[in-house]
C-alpha cells in the first residue's frame, strides 16, 4: 500500500511511516552528490510527506539534518574523516574520534585496518619451490659423486685412440683387396696346386701325329691330331672319343668351359663337358698364339701370315675385329685384365739348330678400339722379343729379348705414348714369362740358362734365381699362385723330369719321368698336370 492510500485510512500510521523514512535516511551514508543537490532532494521529500499528512500533524515532523551546502563558519572546520563540523584548532573530532592532524594521523594505525597484503613467499612460492628442487638434485648428485668408491684414487690413463686405417694409394689389381694399406691377392676357393709328391700315371703312348695335348679334368685329356680332337682317359690312356668334325688340329687352348682348337685356317670351339663341336670360327690364316684377356670375355689370336691380331668374343665365339700391323708377322701376344692395353711382338723361338733372329718389333695397341682408330706405336726391340707380359691393371708391360738376355719394361704415359725403361738383365735365352698374381711377381724361364728367375714387378728387380740340372723347356703357374711346374730336359744324359717349385720358399722338388717332356699343362683347378713328351708320350700328375 502506498503512503497516500495509507494516510487516508490511518493518519497516525502516516506519521509513523514518515519518521521511519527519516530515520532510514539519517542512518544511510551520505550520498556522493553536491550539497545543493542534497538540499533539494531533502526539501522535495519533506514537501511530499507534508502533502500526505493532515495539517494537524505537520508540526510533528522534524526536518532532517542534512549536510549544508553553505561553507562552514570561519571558526569551524570539517573533519577530514567524517566531514562533520568541528571547532577550529580541535585535535580530535568529537563525532568520530579521529585525529584532525594529517601527519600525526598517518603515523598511527588507521581506525579501520587495510586488507592484509600477501607476503613475498605467498606470491612467489612456485618458482622458489622449483629452484629448491633443482638445487636439491644437484646437491645430491655432487654428494654421491664425492662419496663414490675410489673417488680419490689416481685416474687411469685413457685408452689411446686407434690410428686411422691406412688405405692403398694405388688401385688394386683384379682379384686383390686392400688390407692395412697393402693390396693382397685373394685366392679363389675352388683352385689349388699339386701336392709335393704327386702320383704319376704313364707314360701313355699317343698317335704319331700328335701335335698338342691338354688336360680337360681329373679323368680326361684331349689330344690334337690330324684326324681330329681325340679324348683319352687320364688313368689308363685309352681313347674315349674322337671329334672328327675338327680335323687337322695343331694347338689346344682352354677358354672357360670350352676348348679352342686351332688349325691352319680356323678355330674349332669344343665343349669340355660333352666334347661336342659348338662352332667353327673361320679366320683364313693360321693362328700363331692365343691369349685370354678381359676377364675371359675376349680372346686375342695372332695371325702371323696376315700380319694382324684377331679379336674374338667368347660370348658368341666370333671375330669382332682385326688389327693390322703393317708387314710385320706378329706372334706372341699379351693383354691386361681390362682388355684395353695389349702388346704383340715379332719374336719367335727358333727350332733346334736354327739361327737366332736378331731384329724385332713390339706393338702396343688397344684391343677395345677399332683397327682404324689404333694409335700406330711401333717400338724397335732388337734382340728377338720372344715373349711379352702385361700387368693386370695395364700400367706397364714387359718384353723378353731372347738374343740380348734382358727384359725391357714399357710404361704407358697419360698421353698414350709408350716409354722404354731401363733394361733388366736376365739369365741366358729368356723364352717365357708367366704372371704370379700373388705378390705381384713374374717368372722368367731361361732355356740355355737352365734356370727360373723370379722378378718383382713393382720394384723391377730380381728376387730369386732357381737353377736346374737340365734345360727348362716349358713352365706353368698354378692358379692359386703357390706353385710353378717346370718341364726339364735330360739333355741326353738321362730321362727328363718335372720340377715343382714352392713360390713361398722357392724350394724345388724334381720328379723324374721316363722320357723327355716338351710341354706342361694344368687343369683350371690346378690339381692335375699333363706333361707331353717327345716320341708321342704323355704323363699325368695328380
Amino acid at each position: 500500500m502506498d503512503p497516500k492510500t495509507r494516510s487516508e485510512i490511518d493518519p497516525d500510521a502516516t506519521v509513523a511511516d514518515a519518521k521511519q523514512v527519516r530515520d532510514a535516511t539519517e542512518a544511510s551514508p551520505p550520498l556522493a552528490c553536491p550539497p545543493a543537490r542534497w538540499d533539494e532532494d531533502a526539501k522535495e521529500s519533506r514537501d511530499a510527506t507534508e502533502a500526505s499528512l493532515p495539517p494537524a500533524h505537520w508540526e510533528e515532523l522534524e526536518p532532517p539534518e542534512l549536510p549544508s551546502s553553505r561553507p562552514p563558519p570561519a571558526g569551524d572546520v570539517s573533519c577530514p574523516v567524517c566531514l562533520e563540523r568541528i571547532p577550529a584548532g580541535a585535535s580530535r573530532c568529537p563525532e568520530c574520534g579521529e585525529l584532525t592532524d594529517g601527519a600525526e594521523r598517518s603515523a598511527r594505525a588507521p581506525s579501520v585496518p587495510d586488507a592484509a597484503r600477501p607476503s613475498l613467499f605467498a606470491m612467489h612460492w612456485r618458482p622458489l619451490v622449483t629452484i629448491g628442487a633443482i638445487m636439491a638434485v644437484i646437491g645430491t648428485g655432487w654428494a654421491l659423486r664425492y662419496l663414490a668408491p675410489h673417488r680419490f684414487a689416481p685416474s687411469r690413463a685413457a685408452s689411446p685412440v686407434p690410428p686411422p686405417v691406412p688405405v692403398c694409394g694405388a688401385p688394386c689389381w683384379s682379384g686383390e683387396s686392400c688390407q692395412l694399406g697393402r693390396c693382397v691377392w685373394q685366392r679363389p676357393n675352388d683352385v689349388g696346386h699339386l701336392v709335393d709328391s704327386p702320383s704319376i700315371a704313364g707314360p701313355f703312348s699317343l698317335p704319331k701325329d700328335t701335335f698338342d695335348a691338354l688336360p680337360l679334368d681329373r679323368d680326361r685329356f684331349a689330344v690334337a691330331l690330324f684326324s681330329g680332337l681325340e679324348v683319352r682317359s687320364a688313368r689308363t690312356g685309352e681313347a674315349l672319343s674322337l671329334v672328327s668334325e675338327a680335323p687337322n688340329v695343331r694347338r689346344l687352348y682352354r677358354v672357360g668351359d670350352v676348348v679352342y682348337a686351332t688349325s691352319p685356317s680356323r678355330i674349332y670351339v669344343i665343349d669340355v663337358a660333352t666334347t661336342r663341336l659348338l662352332k667353327t670360327i673361320e679366320l683364313g690364316e693360321s693362328v700363331g698364339d692365343i691369349v685370354v684377356g678381359a676377364s675371359g670375355r675376349r680372346v686375342l689370336a695372332s695371325l702371323p701370315g696376315a700380319h694382324a691380331v684377331a679379336i674374338l668374343a667368347t660370348e658368341y665365339h666370333a671375330e669382332i675385329e682385326r688389327i693390322q700391323f703393317g708387314d710385320d708377322p706378329v706372334g706372341p701376344v699379351a693383354v691386361d685384365d681390362s682388355g684395353s692395353r695389349a702388346i704383340t711382338t715379332t719374336g719367335q723361338i727358333p727350332l733346334y739348330g736354327q739361327r737366332e733372329p736378331s731384329g724385332g718389333v713390339a706393338y702396343p695397341f688397344d684391343p677395345s678400339r677399332l683397327g682404324s682408330d689404333q694409335d700406330r706405336v711401333r717400338t724397335s726391340m732388337v734382340g728377338n722379343p720372344a715373349s711379352a707380359l702385361m700387368v693386370p691393371d695395364g700400367s706397364a708391360g714387359f718384353v723378353a729379348l731372347r738374343a740380348e738376355n734382358t727384359l725391357v719394361p714399357l710404361t704407358w704415359l697419360p698421353s698414350g705414348a709408350v716409354r722404354q725403361e731401363a733394361r733388366v738383365t736376365t739369365c741366358r735365352e729368356p723364352e717365357q714369362m708367366e704372371l704370379v698374381r700373388r705378390g705381384r711377381r713374374a717368372l722368367v724361364r731361361c732355356n740355355e740358362g737352365r734356370a727360373i728367375q723370379v722378378f718383382d714387378l713393382e720394384k723391377r728387380e730380381l728376387l730369386r734365381a732357381i737353377s736346374f740340372p737340365g734345360r727348362a723347356v716349358d713352365m706353368a703357374v698354378a692358379p692359386d699362385g703357390a706353385q710353378a711346374v717346370v718341364a726339364l730336359s735330360g739333355d741326353g744324359a738321362g730321362p727328363g723330369s718335372v720340377a715343382l717349385i714352392d713360390l713361398n720358399t722357392y724350394a724345388a722338388k724334381v720328379h723324374p719321368l721316363g722320357g723327355e717332356p716338351l710341354r706342361i699343362r694344368l687343369t683350371p683347378d690346378g690339381g692335375t698336370a699333363l706333361a707331353l713328351g717327345a716320341r708321342a708320350k704323355a704323363w699325368v700328375l695328380r
